[in-house]
């Protein structure tokens, strides 16, 4: 299935416009059917999160692709989340893997490839990777987690570790039964270019846009965070033309 994001110019501030500015993402696997005129596309592959204990984070990978031929048909496969979490693709193009249990995925084929973070088993989950970098790791016991230039991993099981930061979102944390600061979402505007780029959760929070689940029976974020003993964020595939 696919869900039409935008279909007039859209502003990336870092990658720009593409193409005529229509953005298509995949929230499920199925079909990318080349449109009249259109010969180039570009691809933004997210791999899920590993559901595992300390999940490790999805893996990404970006590409242009030119030379297609309209009316062509091409297979995109959306990851969903388990201990070893599936894969992302665009064809044969460029793909992206899964978290591997507590390994994180990796992206192969793209013009920008790069790796999740590894999670630490019954701790966090580690985040995912991005245009921006690998993902954050997950740290051990008792320790701030930190990231990599992406989405941050989940936090250490100690009262008032956070989780790590993104490269635009901070990460949560928890101080006490009643009070939890949340990990925030990364988002400096409605782009694309921000997708994957939030924080970590902290002991009991979950992760947001990418960033790992804490420690507990946390959620990873979508897309491709990696779960606490939960769900990992499914994966992602975008494309615009």
């Amino acid at each position: 299935m696919t869900v039409p994001l935008i279909t007039s110019t859209i502003s990336n501030p870092f990658t720009g416009t593409f193409g005529n500015g229509v953005v298509v993402p995949f929230l499920n696997s199925g079909t990318f059917l080349v449109p009249a005129g259109v010969s180039s596309v570009r691809v933004r592959v997210w791999g899920a999160g590993s559901n595992t204990s300390g999940g490790g984070g999805g893996g990404f990978s970006m590409r242009t692709i030119t030379g297609l031929i309209s009316g062509a048909s091409i297979v995109v496969t959306v990851g969903t989340t388990a201990a070893v979490a599936g894969t992302s693709s665009f064809g044969s193009f460029c793909s992206a893997t899964g978290g591997q249990n507590n390994a994180g995925g990796a992206g192969t084929g793209g013009d920008t490839n790069s790796t999740g973070g590894a999670g630490v088993t019954s701790v966090a989950g580690g985040g995912v990777a991005g245009m921006w970098g690998n993902g954050g790791a997950s740290a051990a016991s008792g320790t701030v987690s930190g990231s990599s230039g992406n989405a941050g991993g989940g936090g250490g099981s100690t009262t008032g570790t956070t989780g790590g930061n993104g490269i635009f979102g901070t990460g949560g944390q928890y101080q006490s039964t009643t009070v939890s600061i949340f990990p925030t979402t990364g988002f400096v505007s409605a782009s694309i270019d921000f997708i994957g780029t939030g924080g970590g959760g902290g002991n009991t929070v979950a992760g947001i846009n990418g960033g790992g689940g804490g420690l507990g029976t946390t959620t990873g974020g979508f897309p491709g965070g990696g779960g606490s003993s939960a769900s990992g964020g499914k994966g992602l595939v975008i494309v615009e033309y």
